[in-house]
């Protein structure tokens, strides 16, 4: 019984995505017909044919493959740290206003003062990688703090009564508590992430990548190119967000 409810419920979500997502190119049809110039709002019969030329050529692949790997390298950097620091500034208030200022300084830093920061530092190939960990970190961060944070006064108190060691308080109290915390945390800052890293490598320019692409359609003025990526983007970040869950359950 159980079973079915759940799949009834899944059906259900999936036919109102697709009611959505038609209903989105419906009306991006519209407007590219009342707008009536390719180079604004492409067709979606245009961004398909651009979709299809830029996931068969020879670089494409590459591309994503370079992109995404920064991704990646940027979110274990940060995801590291933030868990690291995070347990630290949690667990003890001085490392906590310690940290406050520097955490402070890094949200409010413009992205593209980081951006112009890490051209300047590092070459066009690393740059967007420290973008990414710069402009995530802190969200991964504050997650583990408000976990350990959330954590049961009393269940504290009893530890210390019955002198449990760190290691197992670690284990058995604090890591449950920022686990549903980082699992939401992880999901925003990996598709958060890939933006910022697409966003650096348009001005970075690293040799093949997708932000070097998008930047490339522009200079073309191609537009359904950019729709294009835009929309490679869009189905990158879901991948990435989904395996995100997958990893977090196991």
């Amino acid at each position: 019984m159980k079973d079915s409810i759940t799949k009834s419920k899944k059906d259900r979500e999936l036919l109102y995505t697709i009611i959505s997502v038609i209903a989105l190119i419906a009306l991006w049809k519209i407007l590219s017909a009342l707008v009536g110039k390719e180079i604004l709002v492409p067709s979606p019969e245009a961004t398909l044919r651009e979709i299809i030329r830029i996931t068969t050529s020879e670089r494409f692949l590459l591309a994503v493959f370079n992109t995404t790997k920064r991704a990646v390298i940027g979110f274990v950097l940060a995801l590291i740290s933030g868990v690291i620091l995070g347990l630290l500034a949690g667990t003890s208030k001085p490392v906590y206003y310690l940290l406050r200022p520097l955490v402070t300084m890094i949200r409010a830093l413009p992205t593209m003062a980081i951006i112009l920061l890490a051209l300047i530092w590092l070459q066009s190939e690393k740059s967007p990688i420290l973008v990414g960990f710069v402009v995530i970190f802190p969200v991964l961060y504050e997650n583990v703090v408000q976990g350990i944070r959330n954590v049961d006064k009393k269940l504290i108190e009893m530890m210390d009564i019955y002198e449990v060691d760190r290691f197992t308080r670690l284990k058995d109290l604090y890591f449950p508590s920022i686990s549903s915390y980082l699992k939401s945390g992880m999901s925003a800052a990996m598709g958060l992430n890939l933006k910022i890293i697409i966003a650096a490598e348009v001005l970075s320019q690293p040799r093949i990548s997708m932000g070097t692409s998008f930047q490339i359609e522009r200079v073309n003025l191609n537009t359904p190119g950019v729709f294009a990526w835009s929309i490679i983007t869009v189905v990158l970040a879901a991948i990435l967000d989904r395996s995100i869950l997958l990893f977090s359950k196991n």
